[in-house]
Parts: structure tokens; sequence; C-alpha cells
């Protein structure tokens, strides 16, 4: 049973270890000392800060021409053309520019020029005086191209309550 038991545990930590190294660096928050995870930070903080200070130009530099997004309500939108077009006609039927925020942004490098970033967010949205908007989760997949970090897919997600989550520990 102790052999079991060895086995076992030697079977677990070697295969996690094989996993961390193949897929790079493991979750990482913005300070970290690793120089490729920062890069995709910044960018991520790029994209963000443009949108926000109504520099579009700025955001959509950041996407690849070939991205897509899933938006909140479900809908794929493919090709940067496609998403500033899809941009623009929500940012005609909004009262206001709408207010983003992003915190928590976690990196994990897939390969060396492949990662994935998530992170808390929360819009606030009127339109035709409705507000809309609340707490997403953000995604992202983001490719090294020419030593640059490009938005190759990006998503939100609603956050919703869901009867007994806290007993899951999820966040």
């Amino acid at each position: 049973m102790k052999n079991i038991l060895f086995s076992t545990l030697a079977l677990f930590f070697f295969t996690a270890s094989l996993q961390a190294q193949s897929g790079g660096i493991l979750w990482v928050g913005s300070r970290s000392n690793n120089t490729a995870a920062n890069a995709v930070h910044a960018t991520i903080q790029t994209a963000y800060e443009a949108f926000l200070s109504g520099n579009d130009e700025k955001g959509w530099a950041v996407y690849s021409d070939d991205a897509a997004e899933i938006g909140p309500d479900g809908s794929i939108t493919f090709g940067k053309k496609a998403m500033r077009e899809s941009w623009d006609g929500f940012m005609k039927i909004a009262d206001e520019a709408p207010k983003f925020t992003y915190t928590n942004v976690q990196v994990r490098l897939l390969t060396s020029d492949v990662a994935l970033a998530v992170w808390d967010s929360e819009a606030d949205i009127k339109i035709g005086g409705q507000q809309m908007g609340g707490k997403t989760k953000g995604s992202a997949v983001l490719r090294k191209v020419n030593n640059t970090w490009k938005l190759e897919f990006d998503t939100v997600t609603p956050v919703m309550s869901m009867p007994g989550a806290e007993a899951t520990g999820s966040n």
C-alpha cells in the first residue's frame, strides 16, 4: 500500500511539473518578474486605457487583423474591420461613452508566443436611458507577432449569481 501511495504521488508531481514546464509559467499577476508576462499585461493595459480615454485607434492597434470576439450578448464578430464596425454601431446607440474598469489581470504563457489573459471588469453603459452593464470576467488569447503582442480573441462573460456557488470556492 505504501508503494502504491508513493508511486501515485510521484506520478502526480511528475505530471504536474511536465505540465507547468510545457506551458511555460503558470498564471501570474502584474507584479511578475517574467518579462513576457509583463509585456502581455502591458498590451491589455494599453488596449483598455486607449478605449477608456477615447483613443480608439490606439486601442484597435492592439488587435490583429483577423481577431475575433464574443460580446456579452453572445454574438461572435470575426475580423478587426467587423469588430470596429460593431463598436462604432454600439457607440451610436449608447447615450454616452461607456465606462469600464479592469482589475486583477492574470496571464499564462502557453508558449513563447501565445498567452491567455483573464481579468475582472465592470461596465457602466446607458442606452435609451436604461442602465446596462455590470460585472464581467474578461478573457483573451494573445499572440506575439514580430515581437509585439496582439489580441487574437477576446470575450466578456457577465457574472451571474448561482445558487450554491459560494460552497465551491469558485471565483
